[in-house]
């Protein structure tokens, strides 16, 4: 069974959907801001904020699927140069810097959505809105990131005859 086929392979469909879904329901947001601007010449700024909100949870949400397939931003011409043992030993490096940023960013995001939680804040428009559930997206999307990392680096140093 190949990774496509895999269940996992479907979750990863499903959830890249999902995202994809949460960036068209943005644009779609925003093109009705921009027509209700501009032809009934009224605006509500959570409107804009709801866009800019569910942009980012889909930017922030793809992330991980992205680090697996080699879409991150990363230096690949060094990488490129390099065979063998050394190029295997900085992607090895380089998987342990994205887990390690994955498991700071995380747990950060987890004490900002706390702390949000805890004082009630929340983002002051026609109608209050809590913070914490907008930042949610730091440490939900940073916990899938930290697991692709994982996988990544368990592929990278995994023995080469074993199995998937």
């Amino acid at each position: 069974m190949t990774e496509k086929d895999s269940i996992a392979g479907w979750a990863k469909k499903i959830y890249i959907g999902f995202c994809g879904f949460l960036l068209s329901l943005a644009v779609l947001i925003s093109l009705y801001e921009i027509m209700s601007r501009v032809i009934f010449k009224t605006i509500y700024d959570f409107i804009i904020d709801f866009s800019v909100w569910l942009t980012v949870w889909a930017m922030l949400l793809i992330m991980g699927p992205l680090l697996a397939e080699g879409g991150h931003v990363s230096i690949d011409y060094v990488r490129d140069k390099l065979h063998g043992k050394a190029r295997v030993i900085l992607e090895v490096f380089n998987t342990l810097s994205c887990l390690i940023y994955g498991l700071a960013i995380t747990w950060g995001g987890i004490h900002l959505v706390h702390s949000l939680y805890v004082r009630k804040a929340v983002f002051p428009r026609y109608f209050a809105f809590p913070m914490y559930l907008i930042e949610l997206c730091v440490p939900i999307s940073m916990a899938v990131f930290t697991c692709f990392a994982l996988i990544e680096l368990y592929r990278l140093i995994r023995p080469k005859g074993q199995k998937r």
